[in-house]
């Protein structure tokens, strides 16, 4: 099956709107100086952080949208975490948000009504719940480790990278959980690194020494014994069995840096980051649609051909919604072939989008 490729700049402007309530997940405030720090590290040839920071203030932003209205305090309800980025709703009025190195199940007031931990909950990025069984699984950037607890708090199954094939980073340096499985490598001559987390920081290791940086995850919706993962390094999906901690690559072909991997209508989508386009595919992981939307005007000149499209969200039938930081959050209707453009405060630096389930 050949795919198509659909530029969402060749679509007439205006003449949709989308006035539904979302939750929006902004990690930073500091959108203005990560643009100057992407253009700077891609002109080196790398990708992420690799120079220790403080945590940044994020926020947990409720609002709608409005053509010709910036979004921002004034007008929506927002509540401040710690670099938050991943939320899931649980129901009742109760969601599931990631805040740095915790999990916090929160009503809708963003009152905390209990905390989850673990000692490899670092640089936290996406976190879905699976309602047929109450657990929900938390990718773990920050030590390249999948996560699924139930909403007890009682740790229900884990997954490492170093430990699944994954060993060792692109600089050669081989990273162990274990203490006694770094001396066995020492001895073999390996340079290896014992990574202990209290000796780290709540951001983990830094984007550049991880082995592959997965950075989102859901759940298969046709097996709950599978989940899949984008792989940040590599530039990829792939499905884990969490039987036996087996994958398989199913999506290749993106560049480094791809998020937003999701179910959609029987088939998936992901975000190609990098490329400012996001792919729908069947349920066999073929790609049928390519939908770009790197051509839009409004990007800084500064950036010249560098996207950073975070994630793209279903939102009604043939809608979605792209979270382009550096344009806006742009509403396609695919069905009228039109698009808008929403602009937010130029200091949010918008990572997901969650519809209102009340």
């Amino acid at each position: 099956m050949s795919e198509k490729i659909i530029d969402v700049s060749t679509f007439e402007r205006g003449g949709i709107e989308f006035r539904s309530p979302l939750h929006l997940v902004v990690k930073s405030l500091d959108q203005v100086e990560r643009r100057a720090r992407l253009v700077a590290s891609l002109r080196q040839g790398k990708i992420g952080r690799m120079e220790h920071r403080e945590i940044s203030t994020g926020l947990w932003v409720q609002c709608t949208l409005e053509e010709g209205r910036v979004l921002g305090r004034e007008n929506s309800r927002t509540f401040e975490f710690r670099e938050p980025r991943g939320l899931a709703p649980v129901g009742d009025g109760k969601y599931l948000l990631s805040d740095v190195n915790r999990v916090l199940l929160v009503d809708a007031d963003a009152n905390i009504l209990k905390e989850y931990r673990h000692p490899f909950f670092a640089f936290l990025h996406s976190v879905s719940y699976d309602s047929r069984t109450g657990k929900f699984l938390v990718i773990s950037s920050g030590y390249d480790c999948l996560i699924e607890m139930d909403l007890q708090g009682n740790l229900c199954w884990e997954w490492c990278a170093w430990e699944n094939g994954f060993n060792p980073t692109l600089e050669g340096v081989y990273l162990c959980r274990s203490a006694d499985e770094a001396e066995k490598l020492r001895a073999e001559g390996r340079e290896v690194v014992h990574v202990d987390p209290q000796k780290h920081q709540e951001y983990g290791l830094m984007t550049s020494q991880r082995s592959n940086h997965p950075n989102s995850g859901c759940y298969h919706p046709a097996d709950g014994n599978l989940v899949l993962a984008t792989l940040g390094h590599s530039g990829e999906v792939v499905v884990i069995d969490k039987r036996d901690g087996s994958w398989k690559s199913v999506i290749s072909g993106l560049r480094t840096m791809p998020h937003g991997i999701q179910p959609h209508k029987g088939g998936w989508m992901v975000t190609n980051t990098l490329m400012g386009e996001f792919w729908i595919l069947d349920q066999n992981f073929e790609v049928t649609e390519k939908v770009l939307t790197r051509n839009l005007p409004g990007k800084p000149e500064e950036l010249g051909e560098n996207e950073w499209l975070q994630a793209a969200h279903p939102v009604s039938d043939g809608c979605f919604i792209g979270l382009d930081a550096n344009r806006g959050l742009i509403l396609i209707d695919m069905n009228a072939k039109r698009y808008v453009v929403y602009a937010a405060d130029e200091s949010w630096c918008i990572h997901h989008l969650v519809l209102d389930d009340r």
